[in-house]
């Protein structure tokens, strides 16, 4: 996927990173990947015989919505707390935000064995496929078991606070705030969204702990081999809130084999309540990144808008 905000390095410049991390070994070789949508990575080979992978942030300046802000930080962080607590998240191997050897902050990460289900699952049987979101299912309510110190984006403490509510409202203002400065037109009513919102505070003052949420946990981001899930990548995403923000969660895509792994059955009136909130406002972010990273077709921006029109008349039609 080409994308605006992949900062593509040289091979000097990678050669230049592997030497910072890991002192005394050299890169004999390096690959691309290009399944991800926001950051550059890399497969880097070593002369040690080690695979590892690469992650850059975007180039300095390069315009990104509000939320991806020092994302690279968020991620890091998620897969050591998830690594510590025996969750199958990529070892970090190296992390450098001191922008000494690359003008943006990088890591390396273990490379996971396998490959992402997105990439095989038209190999797979519906009983395999089931079976795996069953086990993803049960990695996620994992990784929500994790307690965070507050609400909010890891690496902005702007946008974080002891209550969900104002956390939420002001994530969601960011994005609104963003598809106005990038000139995209939502297709909602914006008066009627804030409107609604603040009827809607009492349903999000039941979250009180905030846990860790990956928060996009789909097929392209979930390793696997042998039919076992080896692993969850892409961790940039990840935020202190309600775990009903998990993609497992988005009721426009209900995965009954999901929700038995998580182990849970169906939700409350309020439950399903926020977690439509959280379909709107992750397709409020979705929707603009054909503009913040102008990809090769509008595609992305039809499909969530389509969405975000239907979960919103869906939310005003039970209001």
């Amino acid at each position: 996927m080409k994308s605006l905000t992949k900062n593509e390095q040289s091979r000097e410049a990678i050669e230049r990173m592997v030497k910072h991390c890991f002192p005394g070994k050299n890169m004999v070789g390096y690959t691309e990947l290009t399944e991800g949508y926001f950051n550059v990575a890399y497969e880097v080979e070593l002369d040690s015989g080690e695979k590892v992978i690469l992650k850059v942030a975007p180039a300095p300046g390069t315009r990104i919505m509000t939320y991806e802000r020092n994302i690279m930080y968020s991620e890091v962080n998620a897969m050591k707390a998830a690594k510590s607590a025996g969750l199958p998240a990529p070892a970090v191997l190296g992390w450098d935000n001191s922008r000494a050897i690359c003008a943006s902050p990088y890591f390396f990460m273990e490379k996971l064995a396998g490959k992402s289900l997105n990439s095989i699952k038209s190999s797979l049987t519906d009983g395999e496929i089931g079976d795996i979101n069953r086990q993803v299912g049960a990695i996620n309510r994992r990784i929500n078991d994790i307690r965070c110190p507050r609400f909010g984006y890891p690496g902005q403490p702007e946008f974080q606070g002891e209550q969900w509510f104002p956390v939420f409202r002001k994530m969601l203002e960011a994005g609104v705030t963003d598809a106005e400065n990038g000139h995209v037109d939502i297709k909602i009513d914006v008066g009627r969204l804030w409107e609604m919102l603040d009827r809607d505070c009492p349903v999000f003052e039941e979250i009180i702990e905030p846990r860790l949420v990956h928060w996009d946990c789909w097929d392209g981001n979930i390793f696997v081999e042998g039919g076992k899930v080896t692993g969850i990548i892409d961790w940039e995403r990840s935020l202190w809130a309600d775990p009903l923000m998990e993609v497992g969660f988005r009721t426009y895509a209900r995965n009954e084999d999901f929700f038995a792994g998580y182990g849970i059955w169906d939700l409350t009136a309020s439950q399903k309540r926020r977690a439509l909130w959280y379909d709107v406002y992750l397709m409020v972010l979705v929707s603009l990144e054909c503009e913040y990273r102008q990809y090769e077709t509008m595609d992305m921006y039809e499909w969530s808008t389509s969405v975000l029109v239907r979960q919103f008349e869906k939310l005003e039609g039970e209001f």
